[in-house]
């Protein structure tokens, strides 16, 4: 590794005697330094403070002509003879030496013994690809370590990604120290995988599965169409932005569960235990976060095990106000029950995509039946890893829990909740139709008009009151569900939040999240009049603002009604005839009132409603094995009703199923689908991604959306 540098006062520079590049301490972040010299002065002018705020743990060392004694935090107090010079560079050697966690300490040595390979990967630290122009230009970009780093585990000095031995068994041991689990296994294809490690290893066919229906389809996947599991499903809300919400209050009653379980396995309603594993969300895509405290109390003891999809958070234990609501912070006992915790570390922690994580917390109940042994989940783990795992990937999760470990976790995230705060307040005061969604009033003045600090040590600032007209969500109670303060959701014209219903013009989310593209800026997903952007360590003061002027920007070109032409250029131009003369308010009516003649916002609800659910007529298990064997056949959605889908059906994103497989087509999930189909023709350069639905062109022009279904 190339040495660090050492970090200094300007005025002692020069007195400096190191091999090392010496930069000013007004001069860095403290991020590429290993070791820090300052003055007396210096220890009084707050350096001190700010270096044990980074949680970096840097050793200090204070250069001073007259014998003074070291304040807290300095390391040595020195006066510049060569001894002293040594135990400087002793200092930064240690510090360099303790700095990275264990697989990517491994990996980077490994990298630089510069061994001949004669394994795969085939390219053989990129010389392959060097010899071909395009791959040339492949390696280039990439840069030469990227290529070194993907080696292949016929050496062993790495250890074994799949049986957790070595540097990979002790980077594993160190992330689950510092998430608070008692195993963590190192997922590197997704949490779509994660999902289905922990779902194979737990369930089997005819074992009951409590499954919340705003589930990712990776639970569908891996829980009922792979295992076979039966569901009993959790309604969850859906509010008329098109945000999605919680579980309803009353469905973690034990009463109505074991109701729930009557109607479809009547001879386990009655069982202790008669859950094998719950599936629950802890953080929406949407930024609904559960509190897990209430949800191990409230079915807890119903379940053998809980697995927490924390797929859109993972960061909650390092902030302060979210902190009590993970699931890997509970203290738990041997009536309770067993922990599983997956997370999406390329989602909004530092992983390269498809980095994920499982964390096993359930050494409370080992000994008992219910347990699940390491040596299973591990069975499980490897029907869904590669025997050829990239290594950059783990390396990253390594890298990761380094990054949260201690005080710099938390710091970074008590930064990043700041700036959110600050950016949403930005929004309120420079915009009139977008709104950050967040309470408008708390303890009796605006929101924005209660000091940072203060919004951000306090939950009830991101609260969800119950029957508060904010929010638009129905069946919450006290303290069950808030914000995720980092996800900044907006809301666009379309709807009266007092009354839910539709107002006269609308602007669909879509519509600025296109103009955001063509801008530069990629917001995360929207839906309806709803609009999320993803907040992390990584934002800045800069890039924020940026984001505000360009939705100021947004809101002059409503006002202005200027041509579409020149407000989305690249949808224009592709389909000029369709927009020719159209301005951005023609555009927004036009796709606002597709949404009111469908009423779209109240399908969306319906679809998770437990009164409006699907019919289940089949194991979906059943119903995949009929689509695989060909039992199956195309039909128009338009003409599916009555019969049952093969192939599960959904918008993405989010990932959401609408229709499981083995459900009965009809009712809103049928109508939602219709309306897509509406929205596709009427509105070319707007049409969403769909799964497990099909668009074809018939014999008219018109695009038609099919799906499978049994025979």
């Amino acid at each position: 590794m190339k040495s660090m540098n050492i970090a200094a006062s300007g005025e002692l520079i020069p007195r400096l005697s190191t091999h090392r590049n010496v930069v000013a301490l007004d001069s860095t972040d403290f991020t590429d330094v290993a070791a820090v010299v300052i003055t007396t002065a210096d220890s009084r002018s707050g350096i001190l403070a700010l270096l044990k705020r980074t949680g970096f743990h840097l050793p200090v060392f204070m250069l001073a002509d007259e014998p003074v004694s070291a304040p807290v935090g300095v390391t040595a107090v020195i006066c510049g003879n060569a001894q002293e010079w040594l135990e400087l560079e002793n200092a930064a050697c240690r510090y360099e030496a303790e700095l990275l966690p264990p697989f990517y300490d491994t990996l980077t040595q490994y990298v630089d013994m510069g061994n001949s390979t004669f394994a795969c990967p085939g390219h053989q630290h990129g010389e392959f690809f060097r010899k071909h122009p395009a791959g040339r230009h492949f390696y280039d970009f990439f840069g030469e370590n990227l290529f070194r780093a993907d080696m292949c585990n016929a050496d062993v000095k790495l250890g074994d990604l799949l049986i957790h031995e070595g540097s990979a068994k002790h980077a594993q041991k160190f992330a689950a120290k510092v998430f608070n689990a008692d195993k963590t296994y190192f997922v590197l294809n997704g949490t779509s995988a994660a999902n289905k490690v922990v779902t194979n290893a737990l369930l089997t066919r005819g074992d009951l599965v409590l499954f919340d229906r705003n589930n990712h389809k990776s639970n569908h996947h891996g829980a009922l169409i792979q295992a076979g599991a039966t569901p009993v499903y959790l309604e969850a809300a859906r509010n008329p932005f098109g945000f999605i919400g919680g579980i309803d209050a009353h469905c973690f009653d034990e009463t109505y569960l074991r109701d729930q379980i009557r109607d479809v396995m009547p001879e386990s309603a009655d069982a202790s235990r008669p859950f094998r594993l719950a599936i629950i969300q802890l953080g929406t895509y949407d930024g609904t976060i559960y509190n897990a405290r209430q949800v191990v109390d409230k079915i807890g003891h119903l379940c053998d095990y809980i697995l927490f999809d924390s797929a859109w958070v993972g960061y909650e234990q390092f902030i302060n106000m979210m902190a009590d609501t993970s699931p890997l912070r509970l203290e738990l006992n041997e009536n309770d029950p067993g922990i599983f915790v997956t997370q999406s570390v390329h989602k909004q922690q530092a992983g390269f995509s498809q980095t994920s994580q499982i964390h096993k917390k359930d050494n409370h109940i080992r000994g008992q039946a219910r347990f699940c042994p390491h040596k299973r989940l591990n069975n499980a783990f490897m029907l869904h890893a590669s025997t050829s795992p990239f290594y950059p990937l783990f390396a990253a999760l390594d890298i990761n829990a380094k990054i949260h470990e201690g005080e710099s976790g938390r710091r970074l995230w008590a930064e990043c909740v700041e700036l959110g705060i600050d950016a949403r307040k930005a929004i309120l005061a420079r915009c009139k139709l977008l709104q950050p969604f967040i309470p408008l009033v708390v303890d009796g003045k605006p929101w924005q008009a209660h000091p940072t600090e203060t919004i951000a040590s306090n939950r009830r600032f991101f609260s969800f009151e119950p029957g508060a007209k904010w929010h638009g969500f129905e069946g919450y109670a006290d303290d069950q569900y808030f914000v995720d303060p980092c996800k900044l959701l907006l809301t666009t014209p379309g709807i009266d939040a007092d009354s839910g219903r539709y107002t006269e013009f609308g602007i669909p989310a879509t519509i600025l999240a296109h103009y955001l593209r063509e801008n530069g800026i990629v917001p995360e997903k929207c839906d309806l009049n709803s609009i999320l952007f993803l907040l992390t360590p990584a934002e800045s003061e800069e890039k924020l603002a940026r984001l505000v002027a360009m939705l100021a920007q947004f809101e002059r070109h409503i006002e202005d009604d200027t041509p579409l032409a020149d407000v989305l250029p690249t949808v224009f131009q592709k389909y000029p005839v369709r927009y020719r003369d159209y301005t951005l308010r023609e555009l927004c009516q036009e796709m606002h009132n597709l949404y009111v003649s469908f009423d779209v916002k109240d399908l969306q609800k319906a679809m998770f409603r437990k009164e409006s659910l699907p019919h289940m007529a089949m194991n979906p298990q059943d119903a995949n094995s009929a689509f695989i064997r060909g039992d199956v056949e195309l039909v128009r959605i338009s003409e599916a009703g009555g019969r049952i889908a093969a192939e599960g059906a959904l918008p993405y994103p989010p990932g959401v199923l609408c229709v499981v497989p083995g459900e009965i087509w009809g009712g809103a999930a049928q109508r939602y689908f219709l309306a897509l189909e509406e929205g596709i023709n009427l509105l070319p350069g707007f049409s969403p991604e769909l799964q497990g639905v099909y668009s074809e062109t018939d014999a008219d022009g018109i695009q038609r959306l099919y799906g499978y279904v049994l025979k």
